[in-house]
């Protein structure tokens, strides 16, 4: 747990009754399953696909990173499916260039059922493990694995001599690609590497998984940086429009010199507050936490943010004096996928 002493004219005014005052942030993140991913456009999706095991990382045996700008190779494509579909592996080799690969057994396994059928027709005896997949090859592959019916809609206008367009078309249909050119998205951009966090975007969606809410820091001091004129710190951070973030912040006092200063100095002299472009979002207080003495409050709230800039404020209170101000500005875009 995370501590530090809140303002020193706070911290002064309290330690005449021998008790130091500190606040705790809990809304430490923008780093959830990786730690490469903060911030980044496709976190949420990331996170989504991790909790269900679908990535386990790009750096084994670590696994702390997730290389979401990477280009996804067709090795990789091979995990991501096997995992997502849960295929058992077989025994059977369906080709001859990817012996020795680590994706050998995944390739395997999406070849058993169709998903897959090599890279070199007519012959298809190799699979290419290390070639990149581009967006066109990919919707094949999810149409495939996900067994989408074809359909008579064209969707893109830059797709009609693509071998793939009908891939394309099934897969817009159920929502998994929205397109490559926000917000007009009348281009699908076949030829176009898919990255691994687009990659993650377009599985969350295809699997129908839960999108996994990142949480807002408005007060965490190893992202921050704080003026010394006190506890008045900014942040700055790129999420993605129109998506649902959770903010959970909490005061709390450390352990008093005594039981009748604790009953003078508990935790309900505490307070946050939350203003998004100057208006109150309204909190909800969650269970406290007590552990070693220590009682916390905490409060929470979801967001979604529109396309443009928009300005946090958290306060805390003590007493009702302020003892730190934090401001967050989040740049919210519109994603690709």
């Amino acid at each position: 747990m995370r501590r530090w002493l809140a303002v020193p004219v706070v911290a002064v005014a309290v330690a005449a009754l021998g008790v130091a005052l500190s606040t705790e942030a809990k809304g430490i993140v923008l780093n959830g399953s990786f730690d490469d991913d903060d911030g980044h456009l496709f976190e949420a999706d990331i996170d989504a696909i991790a909790a269900v095991g679908i990535t386990k990382g790009c750096n084994p045996p670590a696994n702390t990173q997730y290389c979401p700008d990477d280009d996804v190779t067709r090795g990789e494509m091979a995990a991501f499916l096997r995992r997502a579909l849960d295929l058992p592996h077989v025994s059977t080799d369906h080709f001859n260039d990817d012996n020795g690969s680590i994706f050998e057994s995944d390739i395997n396994a999406i070849a058993a059922v169709g998903i897959t059928m090599g890279c070199n027709p007519p012959a298809n005896d190799r699979y290419c493990p290390d070639d990149d997949v581009d967006r066109g090859q990919m919707a094949a592959f999810l149409r495939r694995a996900l067994d989408l019916p074809r359909v008579s809609i064209d969707h893109f206008n830059d797709d009609n001599n693509s071998i793939f367009e009908s891939d394309i078309n099934a897969i817009a249909a159920v929502g998994i690609t929205k397109g490559c050119n926000p917000p007009a998205n009348t281009q699908y951009c076949p030829n176009r590497k898919v990255t691994r966090g687009e990659m993650a975007a377009f599985l969350r969606r295809g699997l129908d998984l839960p999108s996994v809410t990142q949480r807002i820091p408005v007060g965490d001091h190893a992202t921050m940086t704080c003026a010394k004129d006190g506890e008045r710190c900014s942040l700055n951070v790129d999420l993605s429009a129109g998506r649902s973030y959770r903010i959970q912040e909490g005061v709390f006092q450390v352990q008093p010199a005594s039981t009748s200063e604790h009953n003078r100095l508990n935790s309900s002299n505490t307070s946050f507050s939350l203003d998004l472009n100057g208006a109150s979002v309204p909190l909800v207080e969650l269970d406290q936490e007590t552990s070693s003495g220590v009682t916390t409050r905490l409060w929470a709230a979801h967001v979604q943010f529109s396309s443009g800039t928009h300005v946090l404020v958290g306060r805390w209170r003590w007493n009702g004096q302020l003892i730190q101000t934090n401001t967050i500005v989040v740049t919210a875009q519109l994603t690709n996928g």
